[in-house]
Formats: structure tokens, sequence, C-alpha cells
């Protein structure tokens, strides 16, 4: 991407922190540019990033950037805008939107000091939040009924419609997880955080119970807390008419589910 130049650059005159620049393209139209750090990766205003033309072919979601090799640190663009896998030590994860401009200030500290702490912390908080997605995609083939689901790479979606994210909670497909949904609680209708189509947690008992451990090519894991309620969530989905025996609310739900005659399954 060389078909502009940079003709200004403006500073903060306090912290001297660069603010924006002046962009002009190939045509002569100029376009004044926040100095974001998406911005700052793109156009490289200072000439100071060790690249040529900026990070064009990252950003527009081409290319992968090995950010470290000692720990192996790659992060890799999705389908999705906005999100990237970041793989650390051969462990990957997916950032949400949201987490953005995080990826990106992390990527400009690689480029600028080398220092890939903050892709590490976040690569860490993002493993806290989630399952283990190569472990539960192993255990894919324990379950009866794997033409039901498909797994993604955002979690595994069930009869093509309902989705268990990486973060063990239920959506459904045509749902945004990062928009707010309206409820009604008594006369008031209020913002829900939660999102989910289906809240479903575990009970004080199932806490108590010893960790699962499975064995996996001779080799052992322990199941985390969060990953046996995904696996647990998945299971429900499946027989979701047995544990939530209300069929005028399925008969209207499964409507949405693509190109499939939901009476089939034995639910």
């Amino acid at each position: 991407m060389n078909d502009f130049t940079i003709a200004d650059t403006s500073y903060n005159k306090k912290t001297g922190e660069l603010e924006q620049f002046l962009v002009f393209w190939s045509n002569g139209e100029p376009e004044l540019k926040r100095a974001s750090a998406e911005n700052v990766l793109l156009f490289d205003p200072e000439d100071e990033l060790p690249f040529e033309n900026g990070m064009y072919g990252f950003l527009n979601g081409d290319h992968a950037l090995i950010l470290s090799e000692d720990p192996e640190l790659l992060i890799a663009p999705t389908s999705n805008e906005y999100a990237y896998l970041i793989r650390l030590r051969g462990t990957v994860v997916e950032t949400t939107p949201e987490q953005s401009q995080t990826v990106l200030e992390g990527v400009l500290e690689v480029a600028r000091s080398g220092d890939p702490s903050t892709i590490i912390d976040l690569h860490h908080s993002i493993m806290d939040s989630q399952v283990r997605q190569d472990l539960v995609n192993v255990l894919y083939q324990t379950f009866d009924q794997t033409e039901r689901i498909d797994r993604r790479s955002n979690g595994w979606l069930v009869d093509g419609y309902y989705l268990v994210d990486w973060n063990a909670s239920i959506y459904t497909a045509d749902d945004d997880p990062d928009e707010e949904d309206y409820v009604r609680r008594g006369d008031t209708v209020e913002k829900d955080g939660s999102h989910e189509f289906v809240e479903l947690r575990m009970s004080r008992a199932a806490r108590d119970l010893d960790p699962e451990t499975v064995t996996i090519s001779g080799d052992r894991y322990q199941l985390s807390e969060r990953e046996m309620l995904f696996l647990a969530k998945v299971k429900w989905l499946l027989a979701r008419r047995h544990y939530h025996p209300d069929e005028s609310f399925w008969m209207t739900a499964d409507r949405n589910i693509p190109t499939v005659d939901s009476s089939s399954f034995n639910l």
C-alpha cells in the first residue's frame, strides 16, 4: 500500500504525543487522520516502524504476524472484522471486537519496542474466561449426534442455530452477543447485559463435584469448571425438549433452524 504520502504531523504540546497527521492520496485528495493505533500501524506517519508501507495486509485480513519467537506468539486476522486469533505457545484464543483496541495497541508496542507483554496478558485473560478450544474440540467425538454439531471458530453450533461460544454462553446464530438485549421485569423493560438466549448455571452441588479428568492420546487433562459447563450446555441443547419440556417455546424457536425439519430430531 504506497498510494499515499504523509504531509504533516501534529503533536500534543504538553505530552509530545502524536495526535493527528495529514494523508495525501495518489489522486491528490487530502485526509486528516487521528493517530489511533490502527492508523499509526496502517500509515506509519513517523516512519518508525520496522516494515514498508504500514501493515495493510494484516489490518485488511490477509496476513498473520509473528510477534515473538520466544515465547512463540502469533496473531492473525479472522473473517470477523476487528476479531483476531492469538496463538501463544500453540494455544489459540479469539478476541472480540471490543478487544480490538487493546490488540492493535499491543501490536504497535511490539512494532515500536519489541515488547509483547500486552498481547500476552490479553491471551492469558481470555484463557481465564474461555474453554481450551483444542481440548473441547477433541471431545467432540464423544457426542452421539456429532452430525448436529458444527465446530466453528467462535464455538459449537448446534442444529445450525444454537451457538455455545468459547465463554460457555448460549446465543442464537442471528444474535449479536456484543449488543445488549431488552427484557421485561415486572412493569418495566430493562437492558439485559447477559445477552444469552438461555441462561444455564452450575448448581452448588455440581461445583462441589471433583473435577473431571479425561485422557487423550495417553495424556491426562483436568477439565475446568467452564469447560464442563460448555460440554453440559451442548448436551442440554441436543436434548433441549427433554430438559425444558416447553413445546410451544421450542416450536417457535426451532422454526429458525435453517433447512432442517426439527421434528426429525430425537429431542
